[in-house]
């Protein structure tokens, strides 16, 4: 699915609550994949939580935005300065589009419109079992890698990350010029 209407706006303090509240279902989401892993059993409440995103709001090199299509609220996308490595410019922390938008080409459109408009060097990191994140950055990056023809190289693999704690992570890299 290819809109017109596809927005991508920065979003406020304002917006926080909003975000939170998404981000419920992206923690259900993640749960197809990542369910059986220790710390993603249901909890009693029957409600996901998520991590506090408030520091994508009040963090001076984090930056979290609103993902509209034709007006609608479609999901966000955080984006902070703290990568697996040195000296990434730009990390991908949280990218999440509700379910009756995934699967029509937004994720992609929403990855080339944040990648185009913030240059230098990227990463973009998924869970080993999230398989959904995995097929969705290997594509994407792919795929703007070959619509700028093949000036964008990138790598992946596998690292230990530190933040929140120790753990596995695959680890896309890559520099949009």
């Amino acid at each position: 699915m290819t809109t017109n209407s596809l927005s991508l706006i920065p979003a406020t303090l304002d917006d926080y609550p909003t975000i939170q509240n998404m981000a419920r279902f992206y923690v259900y989401d993640m749960s197809r994949f990542c369910g059986m892993l220790p710390g993603w059993e249901c909890p009693e409440s029957g409600l996901y939580e998520c991590v506090d995103l408030k520091k994508y709001f009040i963090e001076e090199d984090c930056h979290p935005f609103l993902v509209r299509v034709d007006d609608e609220l479609a999901g966000f996308v955080m984006i902070n300065k703290h990568g697996a490595s040195e000296d990434v410019d730009w990390n991908v922390g949280e990218f999440f589009i509700l379910a009756k938008f995934q699967g029509k080409g937004i994720s992609q459109q929403v990855a080339f419109q944040m990648f185009d408009q913030f240059k230098g060097i990227w990463e973009s990191s998924a869970i080993p079992q999230n398989t959904g994140a995995i097929n969705l950055w290997q594509k994407t990056i792919a795929a703007y890698a070959k619509r700028n023809l093949s000036k964008v190289h990138f790598s992946k693999e596998r690292k230990t990350v530190t933040c929140p704690e120790p753990h596995e992570m695959l680890v896309w890299r890559f520099e949009s010029r």
